[in-house]
Parts: C-alpha cells; sequence; structure tokens
C-alpha cells in the first residue's frame, strides 16, 4: 500500500509505502498534524518508494473515498507520462490545506438551477456533469461572453481564491454543479458521471502547460475519455450559438 503525505517528504516526494491494511482505497487518514492520502496498491514509480510510513500519532479516516478510482487512476498516469512527481502534480487535483479543505464542506449552498437547450449547439445532460474546456479567459470574456454569463455555469478560474476553488471542488464532487466552465489548469476536478466534454479552439497554443508537469492538454482529455467513458466535442467559437 502506498501513502501521499501532504505535510512532509519521503525522499524525493511526498510517498511513503505502509505495511498497514486496516484503510480502504482512496480514504483521507490523519495522523497527528499530517494528512495522508491512500493511494492503495498503485504508484507511477514503484521502483524509487524507499520510506516506509511509520505512525508516530493516533490515526483515523476523516473522509471515506476522498478520491474515486478514476480520478486516481488520472493522477497515476500524469505522474507517469509526465515522469513528474506526485507534489507537483497532486496540487492541481487538490487543495493541501485539508483542514480548510474540510471545513468548507458543509458550507456549500445550492439552488436548483433549468436551462432551455433548444437553441445551443452543444448537447448537455442536466442528469449528468458537462465540462467545456477554453483556451484562455480572454476568449471566456470577449468572444464567448454571451454564450458563457448565464448564472447556471460554474466558472473556474485559476485566480480563484483558494476558499472559492475549495467550493467549487466539493460542488462538483457531490454532483450540485452540471455544467462546468474551465481553462486547462482546472480541469482536474472530482466529476461525478461526467458525460461530455467540449474542447473549444483544441488547436490553440494555450492548451500546453510549459511548467512542471509539463503536458498537452488534448492527451489528458483523451485519457478522461477513456477513464470515464465519456464524449468528446472539438469546437470551434463559430460553432456556439446563443
Amino acid at each position: 500500500m502506498y501513502l501521499f503525505s501532504f505535510k512532509q517528504f519521503a525522499w524525493h516526494d511526498r510517498v511513503f509505502s505502509s505495511n498497514l491494511s486496516i484503510w480502504k482505497p482512496w480514504d483521507l487518514i490523519q495522523c497527528g498534524w499530517d494528512f495522508l492520502l491512500n493511494l492503495w496498491d498503485e504508484t507511477a514509480f514503484p521502483e524509487l518508494i524507499r520510506t516506509q510510513f511509520v505512525p508516530n500519532s493516533p490515526y483515523e479516516v476523516v473522509y471515506p473515498k476522498f478520491f474515486n478510482q478514476n480520478f486516481l487512476s488520472l493522477l497515476h498516469w500524469m505522474v507517469y507520462h509526465r515522469y513528474s512527481t506526485y507534489n507537483n502534480v497532486l496540487k492541481y487535483f487538490v487543495s493541501f490545506e485539508i483542514p480548510q479543505l474540510l471545513a468548507r464542506e458543509d458550507k456549500i449552498k445550492w439552488k436548483n438551477k433549468k436551462l432551455n437547450l433548444s437553441n445551443i449547439s452543444i448537447p448537455f445532460n442536466e442528469s449528468k456533469q458537462n465540462l467545456v474546456i477554453i483556451p484562455d479567459n480572454r476568449s471566456r470574456e470577449n468572444q464567448l461572453s454571451d454564450f458563457f454569463s448565464q448564472d447556471f455555469i460554474t466558472h473556474l478560474y485559476s485566480t480563484d481564491t483558494q476558499n472559492r476553488k475549495d467550493k467549487n471542488r466539493w460542488e462538483i464532487k457531490k454532483s450540485k454543479v452540471w455544467i462546468i466552465v474551465a481553462t486547462q489548469s482546472e480541469i482536474f476536478q472530482p466529476f461525478n458521471n461526467l458525460w461530455t466534454i467540449t474542447f473549444i479552439d483544441w488547436y490553440k497554443r494555450y492548451y500546453h502547460n510549459q511548467q512542471d508537469p509539463r503536458y498537452d492538454i488534448a492527451e489528458v482529455v483523451k485519457k478522461m475519455k477513456g477513464l470515464r467513458e465519456c464524449d468528446i466535442i472539438n469546437l470551434e467559437n463559430k460553432g456556439l450559438i446563443c
């Protein structure tokens, strides 16, 4: 079993091996001042894991199945194919400030939203989740402002406060939002029942992340499709009808 520590490093990364078998896959565990994510029996580079986890404080499961299997599979794939570390990749998936993230779960407010989609060229399903990926915020605010201005759409910005990012993450995890618009750095969300990924202007250079981990968002989208069995819709701006 492998554990990712949000507070301490193990050799080159934050992944420890463990012989403890009392936890279940993908649980979030607290041990003293540290929080640990149970990666279960998979890690990208098992030959590099040299440090054994030895608890020095009482431990407990604070959130069962904090991630799901598809979410973790994407995480492992990103680390392995980009030859990166869990420390560098996981920051795209979740905030490392776990106490604050957990504290914000009960503060989510939700109201039912309805939408007539008869004049929109993107197929959505109100009972499932639909991700729309845009190349940059300038496109969102200028060329696509009419289409994305409705209040039923959840927007994810890299410039959002951590408080807002945490609230959005809980809403997505609990299937309380069904249309999510994001740029490439914000697509690593704990989706439930993802139905479509609409890729707007997929050819633009903004979809290549130049920081560690370096990745092409088109490759990530293909991997998400395989894991979640959702549809990909490639669309240019001119294809949007409001």
